[in-house]
């Protein structure tokens, strides 16, 4: 099945908290198999992790991960998805302005698979969405 959205770091850190908001929690589960991560939030789901002092927050979020890994897609950060990061960083630039590193490429791989992005930072993805063909929803406010 094709995936549909790709769901922020913000999105599947939700998932990991004390009290996780209820809505994003019921509105995965109803998409759950229309969902999917990118190779980056995979990256810096990894690196908070690592970082983490050794304990049990530690280790449920390493178990959580684990089970994340078996049930979710990754989707890989690939040569198309670099070419349309590329272009939109540097058209960017052209307007004085840079684009954040990981959310370009997040949304680039959203976008070369033709994918929603589902992030609460909306606000970071905007330059991008103005330029581009992203397609983002925030579930907090859906």
């Amino acid at each position: 099945m094709k995936k549909t959205y790709l769901l922020d770091t913000n999105i599947v850190s939700e998932f990991t908290k004390e009290r996780p908001d209820m809505q994003i929690i019921n509105f995965y589960n109803a998409r759950s198999e229309l969902c999917a991560i990118s190779a980056i939030t995979w990256q810096e789901l990894i690196r908070g992790m690592t970082r983490m002092p050794e304990g049990k927050k530690k280790v449920a979020i390493q178990d959580f991960l684990d089970k994340l890994e078996d049930n979710v897609e990754v989707i890989s950060y690939d040569k198309f998805s670099a070419r349309i990061c590329g272009e939109m960083q540097s058209i960017a630039e052209k307007e004085g302005k840079t684009l954040p590193f990981y959310d370009s490429q997040i949304a680039a791989t959203a976008i070369s698979n033709g994918m929603i992005l589902v992030t609460h930072n909306t606000a970071d993805f905007e330059a991008i969405r103005e330029k581009s063909f992203l397609h983002v929803e925030d579930w907090f406010s859906a």
